[in-house]
């Protein structure tokens, strides 16, 4: 296959990426609890690009019968390999194929979908996630639970350091959203731009038009963009299972020195899955004091 039909699918996550997300304690442990929390022996459970089968064997676990698919080959002969081992060949049955386009061979309780990116760029949760809901509703009458429920989307004005060892670069970059980081300065509050319902929502772009008030004199250089995933509820208690998807920081290529007062007015568009450039070159910045546009800033291509 074509490298650029892999990109348009956004599927093929090479087979390294997918050992290191094994060793993610964050991730492991929020998905886990999820499953476990939501998963019944009686269950039937399917996973859309299912990986190393982890995610499919907590499931499995619980007693659910679960089936995967999974696009990249060498990911299938890998996962079969590892539920082999684990012991639950019997409970775990893994397809290769394409996630937007495959249904089980029976209705499903559960879907569970992890092909999330920081603000939803590059990979096609969303894409994947209403193909299979509309193909389901089609073929079997009923939707089944989506897992995660929900994504939150929210941005925040940094101060970053692009000072690598003396040397000066301002590229986009990752940080975990587990600890702080020491040369990642927030300027302001995050602001929610958007709440993805995988229970109901379509692939559209989304646009941003979001202002920033400063109350004391900052500098800002980079926008910080958040994904938190709402993995599942207790509808009773309304406590949450969360996971944090990594922090992008998207820099402006200029630092606004700001005064107390003065505004920042911030906007973006891009469409789910596309390439991180399409969200850093949509981004366009105002400040305004007194009701005067200062500076202005447009990093359309």
């Amino acid at each position: 296959m074509l490298n650029a039909e892999i990109n348009e699918i956004g599927q093929f996550i090479p087979l390294h990426y997918h050992y290191q997300m094994l060793s993610d304690a964050s991730r492991m442990t929020a998905f886990k609890s999820a499953i476990e929390h939501i998963v019944k022996p009686e269950h039937k459970v399917a996973e859309l690009g299912s990986g190393t089968g982890v995610l499919s064997s907590f499931a499995a676990r619980k007693g659910a019968s679960v089936w995967s698919v999974e696009f990249n080959p060498a990911l299938v002969s890998a996962s079969r390999r590892f539920i082999s081992e684990n012991g639950l060949s019997h409970k775990v049955h893994i397809f290769q194929g394409d996630a937007a386009k495959w249904l089980p061979p029976e209705p499903v309780d559960l879907v569970i979908c992890e092909m999330l990116h920081s603000a939803l760029l590059r990979e096609k949760q969303l894409h994947v996630v209403s193909a299979f809901r509309d193909a389901h509703i089609a073929r079997f009458g009923s939707a089944p639970r989506i897992l995660p429920n929900a994504t939150l989307l929210g941005v925040q004005p940094v101060f970053q350091n692009y000072d690598f060892n003396g040397y000066f670069a301002q590229v986009p970059l990752f940080q975990s959203p587990y600890y702080t980081v020491e040369d990642c300065s927030p300027c302001g509050d995050p602001v929610v731009y958007k709440i993805v319902d995988y229970d109901n929502d379509y692939v559209e772009t989304i646009n941003a038009d979001l202002s920033f008030t400063f109350n004391e004199e900052t500098n800002v250089n980079a926008l910080r963009f958040i994904t938190k995933n709402l993995l599942s509820m207790d509808m009773y208690t309304g406590k949450t299972i969360d996971w944090h998807s990594q922090y992008l920081i998207i820099p402006f290529g200029i630092a606004f020195e700001l005064k107390a007062g003065e505004v920042m007015r911030v906007k973006f568009s891009y469409d789910p899955g596309e390439p991180i450039e399409a969200l850093g070159n949509s981004i366009q910045v105002e400040i305004v004091g007194k009701n005067k546009v200062k500076h202005k800033l447009s990093l359309i291509a």
